[in-house]
């Protein structure tokens, strides 16, 4: 099954699939399932945008999901994967197609079994910008337990960050560069502005699974590089809440600050944090799987960033977050995953499936 992960997983990055324009990649998984003889379910998203849905139907224990969407490639040329140190690397090779292979393989493995297998498979749109996919799939009913595949370096994280999004303008007086006392720069006002929010009460604070609550400059866009004095600047900020935090009372720490300061601001993105009970029969089970599997004792961890996961438990289904892959390198040109590290997450749900098979489901 290895050499099949890796050649499935080189096609998939090969293929471009930015979050708005997954058609490629959805026909071809199509495709493929069509060819096992399994039949897919398209659950519309909008217009012509669709989730693909595989042996999903009421009674259902447990939704295997993984998104097939990428963010945009940072030279605008189209993916191009390679294999190198034991590893598959390119755009979406571990966010997130590694998790889509493994999904693949695993319908390969149960494709002559699904009748037995109460288990929904979900390949899902848009994760990387709005997350309508998942939104969607949330709509229906889905079965209580859910495994989203993110790449977590193979940790059981049964909980995730929240986030606050938020953008503010600085506005000064435009004068001739040379004249510095003429005019006002709106550079350094948000220069000052982004340090009086370093300092914000819940920043610092901890979460032995999440790190800190941190804030994270994603955009600064001021001046046009002539020599004149900046009359604009633009800042995107993002902030990490914890799921023992407030986000209520983040949002009006945050408010409060760039009101006093006279700023004008809106929130881009507001993101819950959860956490569901670590002692869940979901945690439980994937921990004996994978230390069947593997023989390594498994490692509970918190995922740092906003997923599917959120939506689906909104939805009603207590979901994790579990796969290979490194999260700080997704997103960058050093994007990989480490093919044992593929090949154990495979053989892991390979075996969570097979025990479920045998019964060992909640009552």
């Amino acid at each position: 099954m290895e050499e099949f992960l890796v050649d499935e997983l080189c096609r998939l990055v090969a293929i471009p699939s930015v979050s708005g324009e997954e058609g490629q990649v959805l026909g071809y998984l199509e495709d493929f399932i069509a060819g096992l003889g399994i039949p897919a379910l398209r659950q519309r998203v909008e217009n012509q945008w669709y989730n693909i849905l595989v042996n999903h139907r009421k009674g259902n224990c447990l939704i295997l999901s993984a998104h097939v969407d990428t963010v945009p490639p940072l030279d605008g040329l189209p993916p191009q994967p390679r294999v190198e140190e034991e590893a598959v690397w390119g755009l979406g090779a571990c966010d997130d197609k590694a998790g889509v292979a493994i999904l693949i393989g695993l319908l390969v493995r149960f494709a002559g079994e699904l009748e037995r297998l109460p288990v929904t498979f979900a390949f899902l749109v848009d994760e990387e910008d709005q997350g309508k996919g998942s939104e969607t799939l949330a709509k229906e009913k889905l079965p209580p337990w859910g495994i989203v595949l993110e790449p977590t370096d193979l940790k059981i994280c049964s909980c995730e960050a929240g986030s606050l999004e938020v953008e503010f303008t600085t506005l000064g007086k435009m004068a001739h560069g040379s004249e510095v006392e003429a005019g006002e720069n709106a550079i350094e006002k948000a220069i000052k502005m982004v340090d009086l929010l370093k300092d914000l009460h819940f920043l610092g604070e901890e979460d032995p699974r999440l790190g800190k609550s941190l804030m994270n400059i994603l955009l600064f866009s001021g001046g046009d590089g002539t020599l004149r004095i900046p009359h604009l600047c633009r800042v995107l900020l993002d902030f990490r809440i914890l799921p023992h935090q407030n986000i209520e009372e983040a949002a009006a720490e945050i408010v409060q600050t760039l009101e006093r300061e006279n700023v004008d601001y809106t929130f881009k993105d507001v993101s819950l944090p959860f956490q569901i009970d670590p002692n869940s029969w979901i945690v439980e089970a994937l921990a004996q799987a994978l230390e069947e599997t593997t023989g390594l004792k498994a490692s509970l961890g918190g995922m740092k960033s906003w997923t599917d996961a959120a939506h689906l438990l909104e939805g009603g289904t207590q979901a994790v977050i579990f796969g290979p892959g490194h999260l700080p390198a997704c997103h960058t040109p050093r994007e990989k995953v480490d093919i044992e590290e593929l090949t154990l997450a495979y053989k892991t749900l390979e075996r969570l499936l097979e025990k479920i098979m045998e019964g060992d489901v909640p009552s």
